[in-house]
């Protein structure tokens, strides 16, 4: 029989597992495990400086670099061999997953994609040119280097390049790291050390902690989380390892939706303190993690939160997804353009406008900062 859960204790618990009370030491900020999104660039210094006082990155504990679905994450680089073992394909239908459309033709074409993608993170850092190197460069030197199904022709480009889903992964087991940025442009460094590409069956591990920070969830909501394609329904490639946690999840309800939850997660629901009244996170924090019907019931407001591109910041009230924010910079002013889709009394606007001074805070700028909000 499933388990009868309160909406507002369960987001309780969720801010309060990913650190948002802040003042979180890194060895204790558990969302590392599952990756900060920096995108766009300088959004992972954002959800650090609200987790833990300080939009630093460049910290020998700290990585960022192109992780789940290929994006920039932070994590902390004593995760990241967790995170090769979790997203290492052991077949070509999850690396299909991986690669959005050039995953068809991959398996069209008969080839070995682990392999493939073995060889691609091998010359990656073969032909890595110099301290640093961008995006363009880096494809540049690497490409003539693979074997025609690599390389794709691009009609954008007007040349055949490797693959972006095989690049993108590539730099993760080749051990490159995103250079944190300003811009839009991707920067990479090599890593210390020489990472091993790992084979491990750990995705099971990386589901858990996912379920443990962003649930309760559906299998539906990890391959959200993990696929580059749009699926209307759940591919087989990521439920054996789900099919592996089920003697830790439970059946739950929340307002009527059947979701489930990790035990470990459940038997700490209530016990959370009141979370923050107003918080400003940056788009795609891993508070918007899970199932984004639980997360925010109004479809409308829900598409407004998740755009396919240019998705606007959060704005979080007591725990709840209950706005957006977008910034507009302008000579030595920035201005925030804020949207709430309910009440808010007085002391959460002017907790809205202090936070408007955290997000300056956390892009480095050091002029006015007006805070507009509808």
């Amino acid at each position: 029989m499933a388990v009868e859960l309160d909406r507002r204790a369960v987001l309780a618990h969720r801010v309060w597992a990913q650190g948002l009370h802040g003042g979180a030491p890194l060895d204790d900020l558990d969302v590392l495990a599952v990756g900060l999104q920096d995108t766009p660039a300088g959004s992972a210094a954002h959800a650090l400086h609200q987790r833990t006082g300080d939009p630093g990155l460049d910290r020998p504990e700290l990585a960022l670099a192109l992780t789940v679905r290929g994006s920039p994450h932070l994590h902390r680089r004593a995760d990241l061999p967790l995170i090769r073992a979790a997203l290492w394909p052991r077949d070509n239908d999850t690396l299909r997953a991986y690669l959005g459309g050039y995953g068809d033709e991959l398996i069209a074409s008969g080839a070995d994609g682990p392999a493939l993608l073995e060889e691609v993170a091998a010359r990656l850092r073969e032909v890595f040119p110099g301290e640093v190197a961008t995006k363009g460069e880096l494809s540049g030197a690497v490409s003539p280097r693979l074997p025609e199904i690599a390389r794709p022709w691009c009609v954008g480009c007007g040349v055949a390049h490797v693959a972006e889903g095989l690049f993108r992964l590539g730099t993760l087991y080749a051990g490159l790291e995103v250079v944190p940025r300003d811009g839009r442009r991707l920067l990479f460094r090599v890593a210390p050390g020489e990472p091993a590409i790992a084979r491990g069956r750990k995705t099971t591990e990386l589901l858990r902690a996912y379920l443990r920070l962003a649930g309760p969830a559906t299998l539906r909501d990890l391959v959200t989380w993990l696929d580059t394609r749009s699926v209307t329904t759940p591919p087989d490639w990521l439920k054996p390892s789900f099919d592996e946690l089920a003697g830790e999840l439970e059946d739950v309800r929340i307002d009527g939706m059947a979701l489930r939850a990790h035990a470990d997660a459940l038997a700490a629901v209530g016990a959370a303190p009141a979370a923050p009244p107003v918080l400003l996170l940056p788009p795609r924090d891993a508070i918007a993690l899970g199932n984004r019907a639980f997360l925010v019931p109004d479809r409308a407001v829900a598409r407004t939160v998740w755009r396919p591109v240019g998705s606007p910041g959060i704005v979080l009230v007591d725990g709840d997804i209950a706005g957006t924010w977008r910034a507009r910079r302008s000579g030595r002013v920035l201005r925030l353009a804020v949207t709430v889709t309910r009440e808010i009394t007085t002391r959460q606007h002017t907790k809205i406008e202090e936070q408007g001074d955290l997000v300056a805070a956390a892009r480095g700028h050091d002029g006015t900062t007006e805070v507009e909000l509808d």
